[in-house]
């Protein structure tokens, strides 16, 4: 279904611009771009020009043409390509073979390229709580003159990255001609409409140009023009290889066919149908610009769709085998006594690493130059690998207040190179709402849910300081505000934060009866000084404030003798955390480590109390291929003065957290848990934008709760260690986790306690 929302998206866009701009393109009009002709360095036999048309995953289809030429011996002179057309194309132009490419093709995660959310484990500590808590980015801007939304639905980085992970980040060159074979891809001006040549600059620049589908990735700005995918001036662009001078011609084209009218089911296939007629039209007069020494390609590509990248080796192979059925007409093309010298001098080189001398940065951003250029953590005057140079670039990125991190090299006389760096901040901000949704239910007593927003205020030092309210209702309500401060470029921080929230909390006995709700309000002031080493990691020092009370249900009020309890708290913490876990719900890779200390002061019904508590919780997760291991270990304990009370209490219960109780059904002030989970995840090799994987499982859980504050007849006082394990669904949705589950525990006062459990999200 994602895979085909898309799809719509995809034909819907690029079917408005497809009928607003029907032109033709002639040979005379392309003539103008280039002077010189990269033909006028063949000697002795014609000048052969590849022309690659677009079709998305269909481009596949061009690897096996170029295998089927190689086998053939037809070297090719020149390169034109669209889209699909010029990814392929660029590297071949490079001098990789088709074995290659073909290679590069089946390995490249191309739903990657299609999100732009850097992974959790590169971003900073900061930004992955804010992903945790607030999931639904719909990365939406505010201002005075209401709601901004992005000029696409991704802004174009992860598809810059999947480039340069196929390409490198290669130099810029002054013409495309100094390739292994000179190559042109061809895009459209989104201001008039009109064909653009790129011959020179970035290489992989160029290509994502051609590639930016219009509506679905953001205008790709070269040279001040709003750059977007060449098919929607020229699919097929056979006069710019005219244009450039070539003898032959073999254009491959990979357009959609027309489909049947028993085909015209719905408005989806409508709506591709309109945009196939009016690709086809664009193409039809390409192909009149085809003579008798040129050949057209047109592999039968029928049930390869536009995104369908999980077929690129059916591509591959419907490519071969039509070019192969040509291979006699092909054979007029063949230069067996030119080839070899043709093929040793359109080789690429293999030197995977590079040496940047100096980096220029141009920041169009409002945060300081040291502090975007810290992110890259690149040593000038040493060798580094492209994967490093990349990971730098993802990490800056990651900042989650650009819009886009372009990269490219300049050769220098000393053999090293410059690092061409430009950094664009959202232009829909500097303001952001980011959403959260979230349900719990256990089918019988407890029912949880909030509806959330946070709005985010970046920008407002060039260090990138920030204000942050968030506002939860539901079950449990809160409006907090926290101003956050870092010192220029260092590792240091300061915030402080002002939180109101009324939590709500449902109890029950032994026999699974409710006892009504124990609600909290609560009053929170907090302020810190922390310390960054890393993007895993923090240091935090801070001093609390808190002023609340506690509403007794009328069960447990009549025996204890009260039904409301005033409270004030007041003292410091000391915080450390590491987390490089790739998923808060579903973990696959990286660990996460939290660890605090409070030493506080209780104002109890006028009586005072000091308390010293401590928390650990650390989590491991492995995968080896479909299957992940996670384990969990948690250790909370308040430590009192003799014969004082304290109000500190921690819980257990709830999926994954004591299966078979309801939420936080078991409170103390000491709690000592573990748990191994078991995950198998479903493969869905299926392109799809949303990748959203779906996982089955099972759990085995052992905790223990001690001394709790409400110590009662009512509720179940259970000290013993406990076992407890569950089976479940889980869906790593767009909205938050979603979980199906059961669990069971070991024998309470009268039955085994067990639950069947839905949540979607999670409560904070």
């Amino acid at each position: 279904m994602e895979g085909q929302f898309m799809r719509i998206v995809f034909l819907s866009l690029l079917g408005v611009v497809f009928s607003v701009s029907s032109m033709t393109i002639s040979a005379t009009e392309a003539t103008a771009v280039k002077v010189n002709s990269p033909c006028d360095r063949v000697v002795g036999r014609p000048c052969v020009a590849l022309v690659l048309g677009g079709g998305g995953a269909r481009g596949g289809a061009h690897v096996g043409v170029l295998k089927q030429l190689e086998a053939q011996q037809i070297p090719v002179d020149i390169i034109v390509g669209t889209s699909i057309g010029a990814f392929v194309g660029g590297l071949y132009a490079q001098g990789h073979s088709p074995e290659e490419i073909e290679q590069l093709l089946g390995q490249l995660p191309w739903g990657q390229g299609f999100r732009d959310r850097v992974d959790r484990d590169e971003l900073p500590v900061r930004r992955k709580q804010q992903r945790d808590e607030f999931p639904i980015n719909f990365d939406l801007g505010v201002s005075t003159k209401g709601v901004k939304l992005p000029k696409g639905v991704l802004h174009g980085q992860a598809m810059a990255a999947l480039i340069q992970q196929a390409y490198g980040l290669s130099p810029e060159l002054s013409s495309f001609d100094e390739l292994a074979i000179p190559f042109r891809a061809v895009a459209t001006d989104l201001g008039d409409r009109s064909e653009v040549i790129l011959a020179d600059g970035s290489l992989t620049q160029a290509v994502q140009a051609s590639m930016s589908i219009p509506g679905v990735l953001r205008p790709l700005t070269l040279n001040g023009k709003m750059l977007v995918d060449g098919g929607v001036a020229n699919n097929l662009p056979i006069s710019v290889a005219k244009a450039l001078g070539a003898d032959q011609v073999i254009a491959v084209a990979i357009d959609s066919p027309l489909l049947a009218p028993e085909e015209l089911d719905s408005a989806m296939a409508i709506t591709e149908q309109l945009t196939n007629f009016l690709v086809q039209e664009a193409v039809n007069r390409q192909l009149k610009l085809l003579g008798p020494n040129d050949i057209l390609l047109k592999p039968d590509l029928k049930t390869i769709g536009t995104l369908d990248f999980e077929k690129i080796k059916l591509a591959i192979a419907g490519g071969k085998a039509l070019a192969f059925t040509y291979q006699q007409r092909l054979a007029r093309f063949s230069q067996p006594e030119h080839y070899p010298k043709w093929q040793s001098a359109h080789r690429a080189a293999g030197d995977a690493t590079i040496q940047i001398s100096a980096i220029e940065l141009k920041n169009e951003t409002s945060l300081a130059d040291p502090v975007l250029t810290a992110r890259l953590d690149i040593v000038t005057d040493r060798p580094i690998t492209e994967a490093e140079l990349r990971q730098g670039i993802r990490r800056m990125y990651g900042l989650d207040v650009l819009e886009r991190v372009s990269a490219s090299l300049q050769n220098q006389p000393d053999g090293t190179q410059r690092l061409k760096l430009q950094a664009i901040e959202k232009s829909w901000g500097p303001a952001y709402l980011n959403f959260r949704v979230a349900l719990e239910d256990d089918f019988q007593n407890t029912h949880n849910y909030a509806i959330a927003a946070s709005y985010l205020l970046t920008g407002l030092s060039n260090a990138g300081a920030e204000l942050q309210t968030d506002l939860q209702l539901g079950t449990n309500k809160e409006l907090r505000s926290e101003f956050y401060w870092p010192f220029g470029d260092s590792d240091f921080f300061a915030s402080s934060s002002v939180s109101q929230q009324r939590t709500v909390l449902g109890l029950e006995n032994s026999q699974g009866l409710t006892q009504g709700d124990l609600t909290n309000r609560e009053l929170q002031l907090h302020a810190e000084l922390g310390w960054l080493p890393a993007d895993q990691s923090s240091i935090s020092f801070g001093v609390i404030k808190r002023d609340g009370q506690f509403v007794l249900p009328a069960s447990l009020a009549q025996e204890l003798n009260y039904g409301k309890l005033n409270y004030l708290r007041e003292g410091s913490e000391l915080n450390a955390s590491f987390d490089s876990l790739d998923s808060r719900s579903f973990p696959s890779r990286g660990a996460r480590f939290e660890a605090s200390w409070q030493s506080l002061r209780d104002r109890v019904g006028g009586l005072n109390s000091d308390s010293d508590s401590i928390s650990i919780d650390g989590q491991v997760a492995r995968q080896w291929r479909q299957h992940i291991l996670r384990g969990r270990l948690r250790y909370e304990s308040v430590e009192k003065i003799e014969g004082q009370q304290v109000l500190e209490q921690f819980s257990l219960g709830g999926l994954h957290n004591l299966s078979g109780y309801p939420a936080n059904y078991l409170f103390g002030s000491k709690v000592k848990f573990g748990s191994l989970v078991y995950l198998y995840q479903f493969s869905d090799e299926k392109f799809s934008v949303f990748n959203a994987p779906f996982y089955v499982g099972a759990s085995l859980e052992r905790g223990q709760v001690l001394d709790s504050r409400f110590g009662s007849n009512v509720l179940p006082l259970r000290e013993d260690w406990i076992w407890a394990g569950s089976v479940f669904a889980g869906w790593d949705s767009p909205f938050g986790p979603l979980y199906l589950g059961y669990g069971q525990a070991e024998a309470d006062f009268q039955d085994k306690p067990y639950r069947f459990y839905l949540s979607l999200g999670q409560l904070f």
